[in-house]
């Protein structure tokens, strides 16, 4: 930390005890100087100015048209733009005009709303300007689309979460985004959910380690670069434990679930300067988590010590009138929700928010210090990201947006990320000259490897798709020559197309590689009803596997789809995710054995739709009919990933049999690359509490590190853990560590881990 100019600190002491804010021991002189012009700025303002700084709108509401109407080109309703941006000033805005546009069209809508937020209101507060940059800027014309989140966590390679996050950060300020609705870290625990695309897994150490890299490269040093972005988390809390998988289902969660899987990620986030956090638009145990003050305020702001902003999902604070039936007032519902200690409402169609809150404040339904503490974060972040100053960037300033370094990036991510589950009598590479047939629904298709949140919502518009980019055919058909490639359509993702024709062509065929896929979804369109493979997907690869030629099967979805049935007939498995731009050129490139694959699971996949369990489930969960204990029918259990190399793991070793109090334990593992290629493999560390007043999980995940051997090349990596990693949610609902045994479990294959016991002492 830098040293405190002592009368900024004294002036800035005095301002926020005034306010009575709590005051941080050591600050910045940059941090102490922001909170001196916030408390004056503050100062200023009326009533309604404050309530105005709570509200954020959707774009649309100030264009032409209604909200939802089709549009062609951007033009402000002059009488709605007065209103919301000049009259009541409000504090953000998000959302696009509904159609793709490129960083000078970004640059041309944001300047004129700053420019007239600036200069055409009493006090000049600039807004902020949010967006769903969900996997690269993706509303950007010209940016680069990254493999969605679920991908990304497949890598386990915190490098590349840092580098999405940058790349990610820098090409949203180049059209003037600087507040990007990402990264999602939820825990994603049921199959079923649709949004599991957009989750880096079910662990929470994973996605602890993976949200923490992507918040680094994204916020960088400092928010006042022009080139990071504030971030914002998703979403707090619970959405991914939906009770029936669906999207914005209500979820059950005991307090010591709670503690132990869904807040860690959320903590460690906030260790790492989060800036901002969107609450989840589901109720945990029928309390909607948009009034839930025990998790906003004394949680979230209280326990984690977050000074960040809190904001609610689209529409949410009406929708507790409408969808969660709390009340049948949107007045009470706003008073409920502020109360809760929600800053910033995303109200996109209407101001009377802002009325409401005002009204309230004078009839002491909402204390002015909840308001003062609600628009202090939001005046806080606008200063932390320098927006006085520099409220819009020139795109010419961002030379690098969707250039060769990037597109490099993606690729290597996209590459880095595809899972070999199965590889039967290594079928996999494939030789040259063979002949191919390519069929399926994901074979041909850029919006299945793009998924949602693809230049539109769902992803499914293709006027928009980059024609340079490849499909999984295109790619093929580059590396071997179309004339050496057959390609079938076969089916739509639940229609029969032509499979007598695909299985006709297989008669000529030595190889038959056969794309499945999800229609590109989100949020609610995601629900789905079956965890299956549709059947006519299925029906495509049974009816193909009549001649007995080799079957590649390609997957190409976000969550795991039963495939018990199709698994015996493939002859190897690629597991793609939903890869993005690069995504066709990288399973291709794996295909054929450019790219040794190096991806494992971030989750379970399930073997059966009524028996989804996370690799972390409890002893008495897989009690199987004849009361053994193997009820745990995983079709590739969590952590699960092959290459076209083998390695070794050998010498095992803790430095100590018993880890007492505070003391750190070393445990060695020395990895051999011994194959014939270089590769890329992921040494897993799990715990495991042989006895626990709480029913223990089988294992939990503590560590794990990434690395490359070269054929015949060693590596010794040493882990360090202690207590810490060790505690547990005890029956009191606080984090407990007991003295007993411990088994450390290390391997990068999930059946083969080598196991050692410790003892710990208090």
């Amino acid at each position: 930390m830098q040293r405190v100019n002592p009368i900024i600190y004294i002036i800035f002491l005095v301002l926020s005890c005034s306010n009575k804010q709590t005051v941080e021991n050591s600050l910045s002189e940059r941090d102490a100087a922001i909170e001196i012009k916030v408390q004056q700025l503050l100062s200023k303002m009326t009533l309604q100015e404050k309530a105005s700084q709570m509200v954020n709108i959707g774009l649309p509401s100030i264009l032409t048209g209604d909200y939802w109407s089709e549009r062609d080109s951007t033009v402000f309703a002059p009488k709605k733009f007065r209103k919301f941006i000049t009259k009541y000033a409000v504090g953000s805005i998000h959302n696009t005009p509904g159609y793709l546009i490129g960083s000078k069209e970004w640059y041309r809508i944001v300047k004129e709303i700053q420019d007239s937020a600036i200069h055409k209101t009493r006090l000049g507060i600039p807004l902020l300007y949010g967006i769903d940059n969900i996997h690269g800027a993706n509303y950007v014309k010209e940016s680069v689309l990254f493999p969605q989140q679920i991908a990304l966590a497949a890598t386990w390679n915190r490098d590349l979460s840092k580098i999405n996050g940058e790349i990610t950060a820098y090409e949203s300020r180049a059209a003037s985004l600087p507040w990007n609705f990402n990264p999602n870290i939820d825990i994603a625990i049921n199959p079923l959910w649709g949004r599991i695309a957009e989750s880096f897994g079910e662990d929470p150490y994973l996605v602890s380690e993976m949200g923490a890299a992507y918040i680094q490269g994204s916020q960088g040093e400092s928010l006042e670069d022009p080139k990071t972005s504030a971030i914002c988390l998703k979403h707090y809390i619970g959405y991914g434990a939906g009770r029936n998988g669906k999207d914005r289902a209500n979820a059950l969660i005991p307090e010591n679930s709670l503690r132990q899987y869904y807040l860690p990620p959320f903590e460690q986030a906030i260790k790492e300067g989060a800036a901002s956090v969107m609450i989840s638009s589901n109720a945990v145990n029928g309390i909607p988590c948009h009034i839930n003050k025990y998790y906003i305020t004394d949680i979230l702001k209280g326990e984690f010590g977050f000074k960040g902003v809190v904001i609610s999902d689209f529409s949410d604070v009406h929708f507790l009138t409408e969808a969660h039936e709390i009340t049948e007032d949107k007045r009470e519902a706003t008073k409920l929700a502020v109360n809760a200690g929600l800053d910033v409402l995303m109200n996109p169609y209407e101001i009377d928010v802002v009325d409401y809150i005002v009204e309230m404040v004078e009839t002491n339904e909402i204390t002015m210090e909840r308001v003062d503490d609600a628009v202090t974060r939001v005046l806080r972040l606008k200063f932390q990201l320098n927006l006085f100053e520099k409220p819009y960037n020139n795109p010419e300033d961002f030379p690098e947006l969707g250039g060769e370094r990037h597109i490099q990036q993606n690729y290597n991510t996209a590459s880095e990320a595809i899972t070999l589950l199965k590889n039967n009598e290594n079928s996999l590479p494939l030789k040259k000259g063979k002949k191919i047939l390519v069929t399926g629904y994901a074979a041909n298709s850029m919006n299945v490897l793009n998924g949602a949140w693809s230049r539109t919502f769902l992803g499914q518009d293709t006027k928009y798709n980059d024609p340079t980019k490849l499909t999984i055919l295109n790619a093929i058909e580059n590396e071997v020559g179309k004339e050496n490639v057959d390609y079938v359509e076969g089916t739509d993702y639940t229609e029969d197309i032509n499979t007598v024709k695909a299985v006709s062509k297989a008669k000529n065929a030595d190889y038959i590689v056969v794309c499945i896929g999800e229609i590109p979804a989100t949020e609610k369109p995601s629900d789905i009803n079956e965890l299956q493979v549709p059947e006519v997907q299925q029906e495509l690869i049974k009816k193909l596997a009549v001649y007995n030629k080799p079957i590649i099967l390609v997957m190409v979805q976000g969550r795991p789809r039963i495939i018990r049935d199709i698994e015996p007939l493939s002859d190897a498995i690629v597991m793609a995710y939903v890869p993005g731009q690069e995504g066709g050129r990288a399973i291709s490139d794996v295909l054929f054995g450019h790219i040794n694959p190096s991806g494992k699971l971030p989750y379970t996949y399930p073997l059966y739709s009524g028996n989804a369990l996370t690799y972390y489930h409890k002893k008495a969960d897989i009690r199987d009919i004849t009361w053994a204990y193997d009820g745990f029918y995983s079709q590739y259990e969590f952590g699960h990933g092959l290459s076209y190399t083998t390695f070794k793991y050998s010498k095992v070793t803790l430095d100590k049999e018993i880890l007492n109090g505070n003391e750190t334990l070393k445990v060695s593992v020395t990895i051999k690359n011994t194959g014939k290629r270089e590769g890329k493999e992921v040494a897993q560390l799990y715990v495991k509490d042989l006895w626990a007043s709480v029913a223990p999980d089988s294992k939990r995940l503590i560590r794990f590190e990434k690395i490359s051997l070269k054929p015949n090349e060693s590596k010794t990596i040493t882990f360090e853990i202690n207590s810490a990693d060790l505690k547990f949610i005890g029956i009191d609902n606080t984090w407990v560590v007991e003295e007993g045994a411990f088994e450390i479990q290390v391997g990068g294959n999930p059946k083969e881990l080598i196991k050692k016991q410790f003892e710990y002492k208090i």
